[in-house]
């Protein structure tokens, strides 16, 4: 008897721990297992605060704007250290948040950033085995889950004065990144066990970016032209790429320079490119039913286009364009036809995917944001804004159907990130894990 209840909850042991894989319990990269912001993690705590709910807090040694991802029994976090230099990638303990290892980079030479966004503001990615990050012009590191360095990458300086924000993706065996903003710009893929460049495209191409902006995107061309002759760099991307599935095969959707364009993510050949789009590219694209939508930044142009075409999509795909628009930040998700979002003011939108019609507007609390939307399975959107304030609430068409408002009093800006029943929220002072 004894045996048998030895064996049968060594069983349940090996059950519990083959579901730790489960993309409903891990958040392995910059917006959630497919970069989309959701997630199939359901029943998600709406009500926390600094007394409610708390799982753990930890402290931080600085601010950051990037995000956490999660895999099994750990936490991933970069994390700049500014009295010695480094740039870090901290693992503590998905249970108790207890630090199980930092590992650093040091990188003592001058890099221009905006003081909103400090180094290290693009998030890790891991697959459960590898766990690789961006450090800008300290380059791209991977290490095991373990702590163990095994390969590094210079990949040259990154110079702009706001700083970088891409985060590294995985696609198989490849870890994809999109490098820039300012004079060097480029997409690159790696081996992810060897750091060994797989296919690299140079995408600062000034001429396409005139070619395709045209005389309807208000005269783009020529302001580009005269803000390079001032020397300024009033352009770029730092948007992370994602991967959508077009007739069975994959296209790598990234948001350029007044354009979106596709690239196949094994060979980096271009596929598509739809001109239209916006000088600064903030927000990652969203998809919905192949189209893509890529909102611009500051009161730049935003379009949606349908993905699977060749070449020049620009007069034959584009579905809808507004040359000027508001200006966004950071990235919305995509649910039946809408696109739910929230501008740097605090106003979340709600954007038709087909028209780009507003449907409604509504303010959240807590003031302005530069947080992407998170989505559960059972189609809770949660929005951090700057203070540290978490508005819950439900997609509905016809208005704002709110379900919680969370005050943590901590400026951030971060996104949720929802793994399994854990909701975590990085903050300039700390790091909280969230659960019933």
């Amino acid at each position: 008897m004894l045996h048998s209840i030895n064996r049968a909850a060594a069983i349940c042991s090996l059950a519990l721990a083959s579901t730790c894989t489960g993309g409903d319990l891990n958040w392995p990269q910059w917006r959630g297992p497919d970069g989309s912001g959701k997630t199939s993690a359901s029943d998600v705590v709406t009500e926390f605060g600094r007394q409610t709910n708390v799982k753990w807090r930890i402290d931080l040694p600085e601010a950051g704007n990037s995000t956490p991802v999660v895999w099994g029994d750990r936490v991933f976090l970069t994390q700049a250290l500014s009295e010695t230099k480094e740039r870090a990638l901290m693992c503590v303990d998905r249970q108790t948040g207890e630090e199980r290892w930092r590992r650093g980079v040091v990188y003592t030479a001058e890099e221009a950033t905006h003081k909103t966004n400090p180094y290290c503001s693009a998030s890790p990615v891991t697959d459960g085995k590898l766990v690789i990050a961006w450090f800008g012009s300290a380059g791209l590191v991977c290490w095991d889950v373990e702590g163990n360095e095994l390969w590094r990458r210079d990949l040259g300086r990154q110079e702009h004065m706001w700083g970088y924000g891409s985060s590294p993706i995985l696609h198989g065996d490849v870890c994809i990144l999109n490098f820039g903003p300012g004079n060097r710009e480029f997409l690159i893929a790696v081996d992810k066990n060897t750091g060994e460049t797989r296919w690299k495209v140079d995408s600062l191409d000034d001429t396409t970016e005139r070619e395709l902006s045209g005389p309807e995107n208000d005269g783009s061309a020529n302001d580009f032209s005269s803000a390079k002759q001032r020397g300024e760099r009033l352009r770029g991307s730092w948007n992370t790429p994602i991967i959508v599935q077009v007739d069975g095969h994959p296209e790598l959707v990234v948001a350029l320079p007044r354009r979106v364009s596709a690239f196949d993510p094994l060979t980096g050949d271009l596929l598509w490119t739809c001109g239209g789009g916006a000088p600064l590219a903030y927000a990652s694209v969203m998809e919905s039913d192949g189209v893509i939508v890529a909102l611009g930044g500051y009161r730049g142009a935003s379009l949606a286009v349908r993905a699977g075409g060749r070449g020049d999509v620009t007069a034959t795909h584009r579905v809808w364009h507004k040359p000027k628009d508001i200006g966004w930040l950071g990235t919305g998700v995509a649910h039946q036809g809408a696109i739910y979002i929230c501008d740097m003011g605090g106003v979340i939108h709600c954007i038709d995917v087909n028209t780009g019609d507003v449907l409604w507007k509504d303010r959240s609390e807590g003031g302005g944001t530069w947080s992407s939307l998170t989505q559960t399975a059972d189609g809770l959107m949660y929005l951090l804004t700057k203070s540290g304030t978490t508005t819950v609430f439900r997609p509905d068409r016809e208005g704002l159907e709110k379900v919680a408002e969370n005050e943590l009093n901590e400026t951030t800006n971060a996104s949720v990130v929802v793994a399994g029943s854990d909701l975590f929220v990085r903050t300039d002072q700390a790091l909280w894990c969230f659960s019933d």
